[in-house]
């Protein structure tokens, strides 16, 4: 078994942290290990390559797949590798805005001691929350500007 660290932004190692744990332990069943297993390869590459090591996330692969597959990705794969996760991330998002006001979640909004129905401002909030992914690693206004561009985009 190996270990690989995959160095992406500090909200995205939060996000994959709380979906798979410490470490994601790769494996074909999984979206995250089948996205890895596709660009692992048996080239060996002595990179020097400077990244925060705070902001990496670690996969494990087994030795089976390593055998079979390979044990390495180049820079480039990686940075590939994390706009998908990236792009996960966002299609989560969408998954749980779309869900939770389909069916009509509602909150208690604290400052009118209120019940309101859910919105994609609450909804974004809610996901970031879950996540711990603080106001500083990434912007709310931020966000719903991203997803409001990405459904725009869809239509």
């Amino acid at each position: 078994m190996i270990t690989l660290e995959i160095p992406i932004k500090p909200y995205l190692k939060k996000y994959l942290t709380k979906k798979y744990g410490e470490v994601h332990h790769v494996k074909k069943t999984s979206l995250l290990g089948g996205i890895i297993i596709d660009i692992l390869d048996k080239q060996y590459r002595k990179q020097s390559i400077d990244v925060d090591r705070k902001s990496c996330y670690k996969v494990s692969v087994p030795a089976t797949i390593v055998k079979e597959v390979g044990f390495d990705i180049s820079f480039l794969k990686l940075k590939k590798l994390a706009e998908k996760i990236y792009t996960i991330f966002y299609n989560d998002l969408e998954t749980y805005i779309k869900l939770s006001i389909e069916n009509d979640l509602k909150f208690h909004n604290e400052k009118h001691d209120s019940i309101n129905k859910q919105n994609r401002l609450k909804a974004i909030s809610q996901f970031l929350d879950f996540y711990d992914i603080t106001e500083e690693e990434l912007k709310l206004d931020s966000v719903y500007r991203t997803i409001d561009r990405r459904l725009k985009s869809d239509k």
